[in-house]
């Protein structure tokens, strides 16, 4: 559980960077800890299945506007962050754990009220009691368990599955081009690639030839 908490805190840390924050929030850990237990972009915890990729998109959307400006310096942990830790480690001492693990810190968000469990709640009617019963019994798979996964995803989709397609969602995007999902999602927010919406819906896709648009002739540079 120690390598999955790590790479939760890292991926959390990311996130408030990409927002520009000098601080990072329980959003952004929460998001953290969901995309580390993902399996394509899709988090089943108990009754809940939770579409990161849908959850994501929607507070990066929301925090874009009030971002200020990205600090140079090592991220911080807000206040109320530090406290989901505190939290955690209060449960995993009830829990007879000598460590924090990732289930510790998902349960000690269920009487937080920050934006993405609040949308979560919302969503998919989640309470405080569902989701402690639901993590109750729950087992993350490992970190390298989820990680092949990915890579069987990608090799599955990168041949057949894609080769006819004319809308992309960002993970098939990525597969298209060979780069990281992150790369595209970046792209879309910088306005490098365009991205459309289903009607109604925050699901992105993307147009096969604004992909293509993305290539460029190689030109070795001249000596």
């Amino acid at each position: 559980m120690e390598d999955l908490v790590s790479t939760a805190i890292r991926s959390a840390i990311k996130h408030a960077k990409r927002r520009k924050k000098a601080e990072v929030t329980r959003d952004d850990l929460l998001i953290g800890l969901l995309q580390t237990v993902a399996r394509f972009e899709i988090v089943q915890i108990g009754e809940f299945t939770i579409d990161l990729e849908e959850l994501e998109e929607a507070h990066t959307e929301a925090s874009r506007d009030d971002a200020g400006r990205a600090d140079k310096q090592k991220v911080a942990y807000s206040p109320k962050a530090s406290a989901v830790f505190d939290r955690a480690a209060r449960m995993a001492k009830r829990d007879n754990s000598s460590k924090i693990g990732i289930v510790h810190l998902l349960v000690a968000f269920a009487s937080e009220d920050n934006m993405v469990f609040a949308r979560l709640k919302e969503k998919y009617g989640i309470s405080g009691v569902k989701w402690r019963s639901a993590l109750s019994t729950w087992q993350p798979a490992s970190l390298g368990m989820i990680e092949t996964g990915a890579k069987v995803s990608s090799a599955t989709r990168s041949a057949k599955e894609l080769s006819d397609k004319e809308f992309f969602t960002p993970d098939e995007a990525a597969v298209f081009l060979d780069v990281h999902p992150q790369t595209i999602r970046g792209y879309i927010r910088t306005g490098k690639l365009a991205a459309l919406r289903l009607a109604g819906e925050r699901a992105l896709r993307i147009k096969r030839n604004d992909l293509l648009a993305l290539l460029e002739p190689y030109r070795p540079e001249e000596r």
